[in-house]
């Protein structure tokens, strides 16, 4: 543990706001036997983050400290969880009541009674040089990858792999993906690992040059018809084209969510098409995009990294469309490890 009690963090100090606050907060400290402290190497910014920040998705109690997609090493343990103690690590986000079907079953994220979602509500994240979180939430990550590596797969490879997961069970011959984002970026690659054909729907110029450069069928506009819809912008505006793009009972996942002022779901009925959300994903979603991508089986997105006493550059290039991949935070104190 460091000998300094305190640690750089940028704060959410105000909803809505357009930037964190330079802070200077306690390291955290072990509180219970499965507790352990991680020293933070990398985390990754998710679009959640700028929605948070608008004001139009989660409210957590202020102050408070985004970051959910964390990778560290493990620098203080509970009674419970010292054989933790100097591992390599990223986290499952959800903490759910533990007792529920759900959580027994491996799905804290639906849990009727859901405690905490780490960096979002609940726990304070990883826009830090520390955070503390329960054992439990611990995966191991393989020596092959590096932080900034990790942390572009912890939420959006999760959501990824389910995504795919849900959209493989019906077999699909064609699948649209919408959005060359993360999350839009690692469904196409392990669509291409499955040998299922794909196109990638992406208005961005930036994001889409980035996806064809690695020889996805890449297109500005919708093109029906398709078995299976992933729409991972979570933009209003995407939803009514792609439904219009689904063959008859096809399937339309949303990976990326929003509010959408007005939807007919007219077209839906007469296809006798299927909506299904997406929240993340279980633990061996994230276990299995690590292994993939430690084994070179799929391309992780192009990293772009910020300090963290940068983060507010890289939410505004977020907001500007100007990140082709993963935008990710290194700690000041790290970031020689990458200069």
């Amino acid at each position: 543990m460091p000998q300094d009690p305190a640690m750089a963090a940028a704060v959410a100090t105000a909803l809505p706001a357009d930037h964190l606050d330079a802070g200077r907060l306690p390291v955290p400290t072990v509180e219970a036997d499965d507790d352990v402290v991680l020293r933070i190497e990398a985390c990754g910014v998710c679009g959640t983050d700028l929605h948070i920040l608008s004001g139009g998705s989660y409210r957590p109690r202020l102050p408070f400290v985004l970051g959910h997609e964390p990778a560290g090493v493990v620098v203080d343990a509970g009674a419970a969880a010292r054989e933790w103690l100097g591992k390599r690590v990223t986290i499952t986000l959800f903490t759910g009541c533990g007792t529920c079907a759900r959580c027994v079953d491996g799905d804290e994220r639906l849990c009727p009674d859901l405690r905490s979602i780490t960096g979002v509500r609940g726990v304070d994240g990883a826009y830090a040089e520390y955070t503390r979180v329960h054992a439990r939430q611990l995966v191991e990550v393989p020596d092959g990858l590096g932080a900034p590596q990790v942390a572009s797969l912890v939420d959006s490879g999760a959501t990824a792999a389910n995504s795919v997961r849900v959209a493989m069970a019906r077999e699909p011959r064609r699948v649209l993906v919408v959005g060359a984002g993360p999350i839009g970026h690692l469904c196409a690659e392990l669509l291409a690992a499955h040998g299922t054909r794909c196109r990638v729907v992406e208005p961005n110029p930036v994001r889409r040059k980035a996806i064809a450069a690695l020889g996805h069928d890449v297109a500005a506009s919708f093109d029906p018809p398709v078995d299976v819809v992933i729409d991972c912008t979570g933009v209003p505006a995407a939803l009514a084209p792609g439904i219009a793009a689904l063959a008859p009972r096809g399937l339309y996942v949303l990976a990326g969510y929003s509010v959408v002022p007005s939807v007919d779901f007219g077209e839906l009925s007469h296809k006798e098409a299927e909506l299904r959300g997406v929240r993340s994903g279980r633990r061996e979603d994230l276990e299995s995009l690590l292994r993939l991508a430690d084994e070179g089986r799929i391309r992780l997105p192009e990293l772009s990294l910020w300090r963290l006493s940068e983060v507010n550059a890289a939410l505004d290039a977020l907001r500007a469309g100007d990140v082709p991949g993963k935008a990710v935070i290194v700690p000041d104190t790290q970031w020689q490890e990458y200069a």
